[in-house]
């Protein structure tokens, strides 16, 4: 059975496992949801509410980070995302703190205005879904803005401390990357997917995502000024060059 894998259209937990399974060659159907019904959609087969979730043979794997580690497991053998040894102990490490703390501080930095601009929300989430999904994502996301704040924890301190979080990260990959291109090592790893992937809120890849990402100036001029700076960071140049020389979207 092919394995399917649900989703939202932009999240970078999603995107994660997306690109972990490309990345590894290995084939699956994906079936994007609206927002708000991929919690049911999540929970229907066993994950926790949340996205992406994979169903392959007897096995639902509801944490992008898990399924890098499938995808890597089921890798063709030049397609590897972690390396063997000490090489790939740290790699697991830098890929759990991304997902763990780059990751939602990143969200957090356009959610930021995307809470108060469902209109936004709507158009660019959309992508993907059919016209009943849409329609249900335009109703569900006004009746669930306050479960969606508590959820992403879109409260004034965690949003003011967001791009502070993001720029740490950005400030330790540049170190990284200054010394040989990569993040471990000096090839593509799980490290470089999981930092883009986790990354591409706060930079906003205005090309290599698989849909069309909303742009800074869609944005406040606060929040606009901050994706422009992190675009032009080391870390978030390496973040865009993954999206644009390493991100080969398939075909749908």
């Amino acid at each position: 059975m092919e394995p399917r894998l649900i989703t939202l259209s932009i999240s970078p937990f999603n995107e994660l496992g997306r690109w972990s399974l490309e990345w590894a060659g290995v084939g699956y159907r994906e079936e994007p949801k609206a927002l708000v019904q991929h919690v049911l959609a999540s929970r229907r087969v066993g994950g926790k509410g949340t996205t992406p979730v994979l169903i392959t043979d007897g096995e639902v794997i509801g944490e992008s980070v898990e399924i890098a580690e499938w995808a890597d497991r089921h890798a063709l053998p030049q397609r590897r995302l972690y390396p063997e040894g000490p090489d790939g102990d740290e790699v697991r490490a830098i890929v759990k703190r991304f997902a763990e703390e780059l990751g939602p501080a990143s969200r957090r930095v356009i959610w930021r205005d995307l809470i108060d601009d469902l209109d936004l929300v709507c158009r660019s989430w959309q992508q993907g879904l059919n016209p009943r999904q849409a329609r249900f994502q335009r109703v569900a996301t006004r009746l669930a803005k306050r479960p969606m704040r508590q959820a992403m924890k879109l409260w004034p301190e965690e949003l003011e401390a967001a791009p502070g979080i993001v720029r740490a990260h950005f400030d330790e990959v540049a170190e990284r990357i200054a010394r040989g291109g990569r993040i471990v090592g000096d090839s593509v790893s799980a490290a470089d997917i999981a930092f883009a992937a986790m990354a591409s809120p706060a930079v906003l890849p205005p090309e290599g995502y698989p849909v069309s990402l909303p742009q800074p100036d869609e944005f406040s001029e606060a929040v606009a000024a901050t994706i422009r700076e992190l675009r032009e960071h080391p870390a978030g140049q390496h973040a865009l060059r993954m999206y644009r020389e390493e991100r080969v979207v398939r075909d749908a």
